[in-house]
């Protein structure tokens, strides 16, 4: 791992006037040093090279691990993060619990510090998949045989954020019923859109360009940017208005270079399209799985990143899901400003500590997978048909001014 030594100001206190930075440097910093452990296992699907990328992941192994009853809570990220942007979220969850509480965190591949599946050193800076799925796969792996939580009898929570909420979809539709509580942040079931283009036509834009034109590796314009070790600040910044919580994201970028990713890339969006959780793609088993767990949606007042109107969906399908909106806030609530950030994660230590499942009346039933098939295949082959149509009215209009034009050529 690649470490800068030589950048004046990153670690020291003294240069940020915000009690959040001197907390996370003096505070943080040296506690996560101190008890996190980490290690690799390599990725559930190949890369472009025909090798597996290796996965890096951090535990924060509970002080009581032989007391009967410590939760696991497993940490799904959002789009070019790392757990080491998590660390100040994973010290107040240690210290609320007086550290009876295991955390358990990686990073996915092609972002973080974990390998790329892209092998080409000039994409290395961007995130791609082939499959949005292979996040999940390798999710599980790291739940199953990593953590080994098949094996616990303890609390199990998941907790997603952004990406990582539709990453956690399909978690939770493999694994229905394996964790007690689900955490959904800002969850990115669809994409809001890029510079004022509706998702709707950007969706096709992106299948066009990744599987026709073969340019899937390439960034998206608009959402492009070049790697920067510092983050946009606000009002640039959509993410976070905290400058303080900014630059200490901005510490572990400047420590470690590889976590900088650049922009989302057509392959990517492709597969988030593909994969996207809506009242189009939503089945009967998702929702089922879903309603095997307590679910906790956080939606963002200021959201720009992400769609809230599927977050809303998404609860009106689910019985078990609480939709719950934290005012004021950007797309990452758990980064903002103290009143925020703390009113959104006292809500969090709430729903952890409730011992009833959450239920409402449901006010949307989604098809099962079968049925969607149906409809799915009713719909493609009617759009197929009229196409045919078309085109067979197209070809015969050209014989006929084809045929007409001849009989004219030869009586001349």
């Amino acid at each position: 791992m690649e470490v800068s030594q030589d950048l004046p100001g990153t670690l020291d206190p003294k240069t940020s006037k915000g009690p959040i930075y001197r907390r996370y440097v003096e505070t943080v910093l040296p506690w996560f040093d101190s008890v996190a452990k980490r290690g690799s296992f390599d990725s559930q699907t190949l890369g472009t090279d025909g090798k597996a990328p290796v996965i890096q992941y951090c535990l924060i192994p509970s002080k009581g691990r032989a007391k009967k009853n410590v939760p696991d809570i497993v940490f799904v990220l959002g789009w070019s993060e790392s757990f080491m942007k998590y660390k100040e979220i994973f010290y107040d969850l240690y210290e609320k619990y007086d550290g009876a509480i295991s955390i358990w965190c990686m990073d996915h591949c092609s972002q973080g510090i974990s390998g790329r599946w892209a092998a080409d050193e000039a994409y290395s800076d961007r995130g791609w998949t082939a499959d949005f799925r292979n996040y999940a796969k390798d999710q599980v792996y790291f739940i199953n045989n990593v953590a080994n939580l098949t094996s616990s009898k303890s609390p199990r929570y998941l907790f997603c954020h952004s990406m990582g909420g539709l990453v956690g979809t399909q978690i939770v539709a493999t694994l229905p019923g394996f964790f007690s509580k689900v955490i959904l942040s800002a969850p990115m079931f669809t994409v809001k859109g890029l510079d004022g283009v509706p998702f709707a036509v950007l969706r096709y834009v992106a299948y066009t360009v990744d599987k026709i034109l073969g340019k899937g590796k390439e960034w998206v314009p608009g959402a492009a940017t070049k790697p920067d070790h510092r983050c946009p600040e606000p009002p640039e910044n959509e993410t976070s208005a905290c400058i303080d919580r900014l630059e200490c994201w901005n510490t572990q970028r400047y420590q470690n270079p590889s976590v900088v990713v650049g922009g989302v890339t057509w392959g990517w969006l492709n597969q988030s399209n593909i994969h996207r959780i809506d009242p189009d793609t939503l089945t009967h088993e998702v929702v089922s799985a879903f309603e095997k767990s307590d679910v906790l949606l956080l939606s963002c007042e200021l959201e720009s990143i992400v769609e809230p109107k599927t977050m809303v969906e998404f609860s009106e399908y689910v019985e078990t899901c609480e939709w719950v909106q934290v005012e004021g806030s950007l797309h990452e609530a758990f980064f903002e400003n103290d009143k925020i950030r703390n009113w959104t994660f006292d809500r969090m230590i709430k729903f952890l500590n409730r011992k009833e499942v959450f239920r409402h009346e449901t006010t949307r039933k989604a098809p099962t997978a079968s049925m969607k098939m149906i409809k799915d295949t009713f719909w493609t082959s009617l759009i197929v048909l009229i196409i045919a149509i078309l085109l067979g009215m197209i070809s015969s209009h050209f014989r006929r001014y084809f045929f007409e034009t001849i009989e004219k050529n030869v009586g001349i």
